[in-house]
Order: C-alpha cells, then structure tokens, then sequence
C-alpha cells in the first residue's frame, strides 16, 4: 500500500508593492518633502502670557472692536484723551455704572482717542488713569466721586456718546464739549413724580400679590410718605442703615395703622392685606438698585469695588429688616392688646404672586414702569421696561407652578431679563442696566421677608406666632432670591453678548460710508 504524497508547503501570497511614481524628466532632481519632526512629550511649559493688548480688553463689550482712531504724538493731545475719558469715567459711575462698564468705556474713549498704552484702576469711589506717550513720558489722572446720584437717562447718554466716538461719527473734541452738555442737562423727572413712583412700585407690588384696591392705595400712600420722610431725614446726614431702619419701621406703622382702621370697619383692610402693605413697602426701600452692579463688579474681575458695594447693599438691606422687625414687633404687641387677631398669610408657592393672571400682568408692568422712573430713566425707555419686567414675573410664576423653587425660578426669569435688556438696550444705544435693574423690581421678595419677620418678632402668645426657625429660614431664603436675582441678571448679560454683533456691524457699515468724508477731515482710519 503506498502513501500519498505529502502536500506541498503553504506558501502565502507574496503582497504587492505600490508602484513607484515616476517623476517627468524635466532634468531636476526631484524635490520630496522634508518629514515634519515628532512631537515629544515634554514637561516645559508653554510661553508666557503676554500682555492683553488695549482693544483686547474690549472684547465682549458694547464698544467692541473700535476702527477709528488718532495717533497721539504729542503728550498735549495725551493730556487730553485722559482728561476725555476720565470724566466719562466720573459721568458714568456717579450716575450709577457697575465698574465693569465704566472700565470698558474709559478704554474704548482711549483708543479712539489714540492712547495705546492706558492703565486703569477702578474702586468704588475712585478712578485712577495712567498712560504712557511714546516719548516715554507717564500721565497720571485721578477722580474721587463721593456722592453717586442714580440717574439712567444720562448714563444711557454717555453710553450713546462712547458708541459714536468709537464708531467715528464724532471727533474728540466734539466728544468733549457733548459731554460738557450732558453734564449739565437737568434730571428727567422732578422729585415729586419721583415720589409717586416709588409709591407706584409698592402699589405694583401689592396688586400682583393679592390685595384689594384699597390696601393697593395704602401701600402706595405709604410708600410715598415713608420716602418723603426719608428725604427730610438725609438732612442729618445718616448713614444708609439708619435710614433704611427708620423707613422700614414707618412703612410698618403705616400698614398697621390702616388695619386698625379695618377692624374697626372704616377701611376694607385684613391681616392679609396688611402683610401685602408692609412687602409692597419692603421692596421699594430695597437697596436693589446697586446690588446688580454690586454682582456685576464680583463676577467680572472687580472684587474689592463688588465686595464693597455689596456690603453696602447688605447693610442696607439688614437696616431695612431691623426697622420692619421693630415696627411689626410693636404692632403684634398693640395688636395682641387690642386682641385684633393680627395673623400673617400662609405663604405657600405663589404667595408672592397669588392674584389672578391679568393682574399679575398689569401689576408687574406698573412696576417696571414706576421702577424706571425712579431711577430717573428715558421716557422711551419706559415701555420696554414695563413689558420686561411683566415677561419675567409671568415667567417665574409659571415655573414655579410647574414645581421649580423658588429660588431657581426667580433666577431663570432674572437671567431672561438680562438677556433680553441687554439684547434691546443696546439697539436703543443704552447700557443693558437701565432696563434690567427696573424690570426686576417684579421678583423682589417682600412678602418672605415680612413674614420671616413676623415669625421672629411675634409673641409666642399670638396664634400661629413665634417660631424663630422658620422665620429665620424664611428670610435666608428671601436674601436667597435677591441673589439670584443679581447673578440671573449678570448672567443672561454674558450670555446675550454674542448677539451684539448686528450692532458692531451697522458701525463698521457707518465707517466704510463716512470713509471719505474722514480722510477729508484728517482722520486715520484702521
């Protein structure tokens, strides 16, 4: 028997190799190119940071990206854009500018005006600027502003005026004597329209609250009697926490004097009412016009000018709670006395916003429109005020009836306030702060913070009285929302910033369109 031949050995299929390229025979030797070296791991570090350049810094700002401006070459002409963009600095902060937008404006006056080298050094009452020539020489400049007076029509002015230097549409020197102008353009309103205001903040915020008319009417009579009594007392020259303590007590007295009227059945006046009265009074006396750009100033870079301007919210704030406590302390002794019954509402999801839709609607609008006149803002203005602070009232009320908190919620419709403002302001050439500042007047807790007090204040005698723990997380949770309400603001500010371009671009079109009549004029144009 024979075997069968083994089988041959496996021999795989030898692979092809690519063809080789022929190079054309020109007569060169051909050309490869060179392998890019290897990155290796290393443990060095990468260069260091250089200096941001003066028009870097303006990045994400209303005044980004400035196309015109003026070489300096004398120290003359450097004396005067400090001089220029120093008392825009001055204009802006005593009118009520978070540092933030008084540093990005006093850059932007500065490379229009030519400077390339500026420092600038900003706290909560003082400016200091420094540039440098290019001979060398240092030019130093410093302001102190001592009295900030509120006023939002001129700050939208002085904004307007930095945008059409920074566009080109004025020269320095027309800059200058505009601004001279500005500064001594009379107050939009008159003091006493301002009073009624504030009455018409806390009268807003007692309708979105559930009043009747009448308590409507008492807080708003109180309100303008608590600020006129204000007005007289500054002549002693106060400080801001004994102010807002005595205004907090005599809102209180106030209220509780009209619910003595209710019981005794000559005012239509409950206790419930009577608690609305006191958070429509608690709300107009808050310090909430500076504690946005107190958040402001923290979040963007500024902490001791923040940090400063927030504690002076808090003190405020803490006089405000003091005098409320004292006088409600008072009014539940007489009341207990009395034997008036004197109990707060039930503060449940919607207290602060319990009245019907309609109502809730038109209460916040009459808010933001009292609120920006308050802060003595443009009469074209006060619509886009009003309709923003109703947009984010009914927004926070309809998160939290589909279960959000409280606090989540009202920084969500903080935080829709900004953005919008921001997006609007800035095409009405005004600063997103004299839009959003009123327009949260609307989310203000003055009802939390009343009835925190009235827990820590009452007698344990009086039903439903004494309870410090609830009182006490009653009013954490109210400086809670505040908070939210400044960091929600801040935040839809930086969120609407990239669509500010439309508004950069119109500038660059004005530019191009006016290059000529610039050349003409001995402009340089980059």
């Amino acid at each position: 028997m024979t075997t069968p031949p083994p089988p041959p050995p496996h021999n795989p299929r030898p692979r092809r190799r690519p063809a080789r390229r022929t190079e054309p025979q020109t007569g060169a030797i051909p050309q490869h190119p060179q392998p890019k070296p290897r990155r290796r791991p290393t443990l060095r570090g990468e260069q260091p940071t250089e200096t941001i350049p003066l028009r870097g810094s303006l990045r994400g700002t209303p005044y980004r990206d400035p196309r015109v401006t003026r070489a300096v070459a004398e120290e003359r002409a450097a004396a005067h854009a400090m001089d220029l963009a120093l008392r825009v600095a001055e204009l802006m902060l005593r009118s009520g500018s978070s540092a933030s937008g008084v540093e990005s404006a006093t850059i932007a006056v500065g490379v229009a005006a030519g400077l390339e080298d500026l420092d600038v050094d900003l706290t909560m009452q003082s400016m200091h600027l420094q540039c440098r020539t290019p001979s060398g020489q240092t030019i130093s400049r410093l302001r102190v502003v001592r009295q900030p007076r509120l006023d939002f029509a001129r700050l939208a002015m002085v904004h307007a005026l930095v945008d059409d230097l920074v566009s080109g549409e004025i020269d320095p020197e027309q800059a200058d004597s505009q601004l001279r102008e500005i500064a001594r353009t009379p107050r939009m309103w008159s003091r006493w329209f301002v009073t009624m205001a504030e009455g018409g903040v806390a009268g807003g915020v007692a309708l979105i609250l559930g009043a009747s008319l009448p308590a409507v009417v008492v807080a708003a009579v109180a309100a303008c009697v608590t600020i006129l009594l204000a007005g007289l007392i500054d002549r002693l020259n106060l400080p801001d926490f004994y102010l807002g303590a005595i205004g907090g007590a005599t809102a209180t007295l106030i209220a509780f004097g009209s619910y003595v009227l209710g019981a005794n059945n000559l005012l239509p006046i409950s206790p419930a009412d009577f608690a609305f009265i006191v958070a429509g009074g608690i709300v107009a006396l808050l310090p909430s016009r500076t504690l946005i750009s107190a958040m402001e100033d923290v979040l963007s870079g500024f902490p001791v000018t923040g940090t400063a301007r927030l504690f002076a919210v808090l003190l405020h704030t803490f006089g405000l709670i003091v005098g409320v406590a004292a006088g409600l302390g008072f009014c539940l002794q007489v009341g207990g006395w009395l034997d008036l019954g004197l109990t707060p509402p039930p503060l449940d999801k919607l207290a602060w916003a319990s009245a019907g839709l309609p109502l809730v609607i038109g209460g916040s609008a009459v808010i933001g429109l009292a609120g920006a006149v308050t802060l003595q803002g443009s009469r074209r203005m006060l619509a886009p005020t009003a309709i923003l602070c109703a947009i984010g009232v009914a927004t926070a009320v309809g998160l939290v009836h589909v279960g959000i908190g409280r606090v989540t919620a009202t920084g969500i419709a903080a935080a829709a306030i900004g953005f919008l403002a921001r997006y609007i302001a800035l095409r009405m050439d005004a600063p997103a702060l004299t839009l959003s500042v009123p327009a949260s007047f609307g989310l203000y807790p003055g009802l939390g913070i009343f009835i925190g007090l009235y827990h820590m204040s009452s007698p344990a005698t009086i039903s439903d009285g004494a309870d410090s723990t609830t009182g006490l997380f009653s009013v954490l949770a109210a400086l809670g929302v505040i908070m939210a309400i400044a960091t929600g603001n801040t935040l839809g500010d930086r969120l609407a910033a990239p669509f500010d371009a439309p508004v950069a671009q119109r500038r660059r079109a004005t530019v191009e369109q006016d290059g000529e009549r610039r050349d003409e004029e001995g402009w340089d144009i980059v």
